[in-house]
């Protein structure tokens, strides 16, 4: 199958999108006032388009239940997502930080100012629980690696009691953990998160160390992982990435405190010291220059050369305010997901990708492939913060064209779909099952963060 380029998506970043949500699309601007982001936020605050949930546990569900709606809550059952990811959780944790130290973008969402700390504590948690996953491999005690994922640290789990669900799944990807470590040594090490008292204490550094430990092991810059979306073994540019960036912040960490640890596990010392992180860090700096701008290239000849996951580090390094190898890599790497996989509407995942929220689909043209929603308003952020760093106008532009994007994908219900799909029936587009997606709703509300920080900026400089 061919790649379908939309070329007017590219190249006309200053068209309107046609909304999906006709109210919603009556506030999308080619250029915006902070009164005119105010006017969307509030549109979307009261129609609960941005509205997430945490369980007591600080567990959440990859399909948001929104109260008083069966239809969310059916959609979260149906299709087992109301179980808990690690890569989705923190998310959801960086939405939720963000909008509780904002009081004026929080207004009527009143996120809890600890809903972040309780959902990065909800996974460390999780794998202290099951920190025997991790040691299996280190110990070399775990059979049938590196193809049975099922032996891995398990990074989809019950969301209330946060134990391991038994049904067979895709375990192996390091990006997921690389997510929980990246927010663990994040907030650290801006002061959002303090190791006084024991039990985080002892949380944070069983982790650290062990998740050493393991990178180590499975030797994360050569992984052959499953990537994000648990459908092709390979050598994964975006989980390469995700580890590097984590491991930049626990680095950071380390070098601030002490440089070295020791913590034991099975009568075994597992050290992390400065010195392997580095090295670490290298290696998987090594395998990125390689693969270049392409997701994973294989020894059969089999090269996918964009994938929305890829979006995934690239989240994280606007987020440290450091790019993952520098800002032209990014910006290449942006540029080929929008020029591969951009559609009218969303972003696919990547070329011949079948899956439509609940089935894999054999009657799909060219183009038809889902359009993931979260895809816009992450690249949005990203882009601003391209635009914050260097002032370049260029990516101001690209930041609004997503930032609309994002807008016009918002359901008629109000509602941040997973995908806009193909139904089978109508051949119409229409969402898929998985809506409200809280991965979608995160990038939402982290894409409104970024506009409001661009045009205050340029309000700042008189633009």
């Amino acid at each position: 199958m061919n790649a379908t380029v939309f070329p007017s998506l590219v190249h006309d970043a200053s068209a309107v999108p046609q909304a999906k949500n006709i109210e919603l699309g009556k506030l999308i601007r080619t250029a915006y006032t902070l009164d005119d982001l105010e006017a969307i936020r509030k549109a979307l605050v009261a129609n609960k388009t941005l509205f997430l949930r945490r369980y007591s546990s600080g567990g959440h569900s990859a399909v948001t239940v929104v109260e008083g709606d069966d239809r969310t809550l059916e959609a979260a059952i149906d299709g087992l997502l109301m179980f808990h990811w690690d890569r989705d959780n923190i998310m959801q944790t960086l939405a939720e930080l963000r909008l509780a130290e904002d009081p004026a973008l929080n207004a009527g969402l009143n996120v809890p100012a600890d809903a972040w700390r309780r959902g990065l504590m909800a996974s460390l948690i999780h794998h202290k629980k099951r920190e025997f996953r991790f040691m299996d491999i280190i110990t070399d005690r775990a059979s049938g690696l590196p193809h049975d994922y099922m032996r891995r640290p398990h990074i989809r789990y019950n969301p209330i009691s946060l134990e391991e669900v038994g049904d067979p799944w895709g375990h192996g990807q390091n990006d997921s953990l690389s997510f929980v470590n990246f927010m663990t040594y994040y907030t650290l090490n801006t002061g959002r998160l303090s190791l006084s008292d024991s039990n985080t204490a002892d949380l944070v550094n069983s982790f650290g160390a062990i998740l050493h430990a393991f990178f180590w092991k499975v030797n994360v810059w050569q992984d052959r992982d499953l990537g994000a979306w648990e459908d092709c073994v390979g050598v994964h540019w975006s989980s390469v990435a995700c580890a590097l960036v984590s491991l930049r912040e626990q680095l950071a960490y380390m070098e601030r405190n002490g440089g070295s640890f020791v913590t034991v596990r099975e009568g075994q010392e597992l050290r992390v010291d400065t010195k392997g992180l580095r090295e670490l860090i290298g290696k998987c700096e090594a395998k990125l220059r390689e693969l270049g701008t392409n997701e994973f290239v294989e020894a059969s000849g089999y090269v996918r050369t964009a994938d929305l996951a890829q979006i995934n580090p690239m989240l994280l390094a606007a987020f440290s305010g450091k790019p993952i190898l520098d800002d032209a890599n990014t910006v290449a790497v942006l540029e080929s997901i929008e020029r591969t996989l951009m559609s009218p509407i969303g972003v696919r995942r990547y070329l011949q990708d079948r899956w439509d929220g609940r089935i894999n689909r054999d009657d799909l043209a060219p183009g038809e492939e889902a359009q993931w929603c979260h895809g816009s308003p992450q690249m949005s952020y990203i882009w601003g913060d391209l635009y914050q760093r260097t002032g370049d106008e260029r990516y101001f532009e690209k930041q609004v064209f997503h930032f609309n994007r994002a807008l016009a994908s918002v359901s008629p219900r109000w509602l941040m779909p997973e995908a806009w799909i193909i139904d089978q029936q109508s051949r119409q587009w229409v969402p898929d099952a998985n809506e409200p997606l809280a991965w979608a709703q995160s990038m939402l509300a982290l894409s409104l963060v970024q506009m409001k920080a661009s045009l205050s900026k340029r309000a700042a400089s008189g633009r």
